[in-house]
């Protein structure tokens, strides 16, 4: 016959082994912690030119960006351009006008005033209601579309057909100057990556070549290879942190703000990885006791 526990011993029983499945638990998620923790340090440690590259170029675009979209920013001949749009007598106010130059698409935006020049030099800026028939030159109440569709249509009122289409060419002009600038900062964010880490590279694998631990060819194809990867982690990573930025453009200055810190961690690995560089070239050819030696020749001759 079975005896029951005793109630007391049952529960702290319980308690225990709940205690010891929690901690149990909890091992193991600082475990896969840890785990991710060494990953992602390992990668960075790996990857500091990628980080300082991506770093400095979407830095530098994500506050341009953010200073090109704000109408205040404009040149003052573009401001009346926004403030003058469609307008038969008179202009509109300044915020009247902002909201003209918002209608624009934030992409081409933040290309800046020659990219708003570039766009606008084919377009007028359409009524939805025609003014002859009662239509204001509220900002709501307009769209940019090719002056020629628009100067055909004359006191007419558009279609929704028509304003279809002219939202579409809005959408295809955003989309092409987006793509286009990504392009060409990720191929600027691949070049700075892969030049920094060209150096770094010649100068390990030289050392390990002087050692005799690796061959000449071994020497031409480590350096490659890491030049390589380091150029595709460069472009890949400024060009993920640029789309962002294109995509959401009022979010750039934050953007920018945090590839501020991004990059000086790069620099603090690569500073990191220069000193390593120094010690073991200075184990090689001995350059601190040569440098003591010229100081103290140098001291005695002065």
């Amino acid at each position: 016959m079975e005896i029951n526990p005793n109630p007391l011993e049952f529960l702290t029983a319980k308690v225990q082994e709940t205690v010891n499945d929690t901690q149990n638990l909890a091992n193991q998620i600082a475990a896969k912690v840890q785990e991710s923790t060494n990953v992602v340090t390992t990668w960075v440690e790996s990857a500091p030119s990628s980080i300082v590259g991506a770093g400095v170029i979407v830095t530098q675009e994500a506050f341009k960006i953010a200073h090109n979209i704000r109408f205040e920013n404009l040149p003052t001949q573009l401001q009346f351009k926004f403030a003058r749009a469609g307008v038969r007598d008179g202009m509109r106010s300044v915020q009247e006008a902002a909201k003209v130059f918002e209608s624009i698409p934030a992409q081409i935006r933040a290309q800046g005033p020659e990219a708003i020049r570039n766009f606008y030099q084919d377009k007028d800026w359409s009524h939805i209601q025609a003014h002859v028939n009662g239509g204001g030159s509220e900002a709501n109440n307009g769209i940019f579309e090719y002056f020629k569709v628009n100067r055909a249509r004359g006191g007419v009122d558009m279609t929704a057909e028509e304003l279809a289409v002219a939202k579409k060419v809005l959408a295809d002009a955003a989309f092409k100057t987006a793509v286009t600038e990504i392009v060409g900062v990720t191929i600027k964010g691949a070049i700075v990556a892969a030049v920094i880490e060209l150096v770094f590279s010649i100068l390990e694998n030289s050392l390990l070549y002087v050692e005799g631990k690796i061959t000449q060819s071994e020497l031409v194809q480590n350096v490659a290879t890491a030049t390589a990867k380091a150029g595709i982690a460069g472009g890949v990573i400024t060009a993920i942190l640029l789309t962002i930025c294109m995509i959401f453009p009022p979010i750039a200055t934050l953007l920018g703000a945090a590839a501020i810190p991004l990059a000086m961690a790069g620099i603090g690995f690569m500073g990191i990885r220069a000193w390593e560089i120094f010690c073991h070239a200075d184990q090689l050819f001995g350059i601190t006791e040569q440098t003591q030696k010229f100081l103290g020749i140098t001291e005695a001759t002065i």
